[in-house]
């Protein structure tokens, strides 16, 4: 039965998604520190692009630690997305963009989802949910341009009615100090971060920031 977008138990226990991690040592670091999902981008034109040979190594070292490894896809065709999943053993796939979106009637049967809802800096949703026909694993609300590192209005959005086995994951700026001004607002299923986890360079994975954050999203049940 789909789980419903807003959470109905008290105790409050996030699922954590780290995105756009580039090496397999910082995909260990991520695993270790609890994220429960790694995420990995192969479209070429983002500055965090992986190989896919370097997406496989992630994938592998993601689910030696009992982790669900994530392929990011923008405005990907059909066959790229079967091709990257299969060769790297992505246990999700993550659809960006309008193209990338308009591939779920193929994709959703026999793939685990994650459809990303894009909203603008006021908190209102860019593109519209698909249809209620599909059950997706999740729903993952971004900036209107996600891995920026930048956030939207979470005071005025609204998450939409959607079906998911999940839930949602909220993107977009998140970072240690912000994580419990977010949950307060929106109580979304998970958090994914990114950016809010990096070094300066934006590239490399910063084990320190990391922690911190998970520290800070461990306490989110006692607010």
């Amino acid at each position: 039965m789909p789980l419903s977008s807003s959470l109905e138990d008290k105790r409050y226990e996030p699922v954590v998604k780290m995105c756009g991690i580039t090496s397999a040592i910082d995909a260990e670091m991520a695993v270790k520190a609890g994220a429960k999902l790694i995420g990995m981008i192969v479209w070429p034109n983002s500055k965090r692009s992986v190989p896919l040979s370097e997406a496989k190594e992630i994938s592998r070292v993601a689910k030696s630690y009992g982790a669900e490894s994530v392929g990011v896809f923008v405005d990907d065709n059909y066959s790229s997305i079967l091709r990257a999943s299969d060769s790297c053993n992505l246990d999700l796939i993550q659809l960006h963009g309008d193209s990338s979106r308009e591939l779920l009637p193929l994709l959703w049967k026999n793939n685990r989802i994650i459809y990303v809802l894009n909203a603008d800096e006021d908190g209102k949703l860019i593109n519209a949910p698909p249809s209620e026909e599909y059950v997706l694993d999740w729903f993952l609300v971004d900036s209107a341009k996600g891995g920026s590192g930048k956030g939207f209005n979470w005071e005025k959005f609204q998450m939409p009615t959607v079906k998911s086995k999940n839930g949602w994951l909220l993107a977009g700026g998140l970072h240690a100090d912000n994580v419990h001004q977010a949950v307060c607002a929106l109580k979304p299923n998970g958090l994914d971060v990114s950016s809010g986890i990096c070094y300066p360079d934006g590239l490399r994975k910063d084990q320190k920031r990391m922690c911190s954050f998970m520290s800070n999203v461990k306490t989110l049940n006692l607010l």
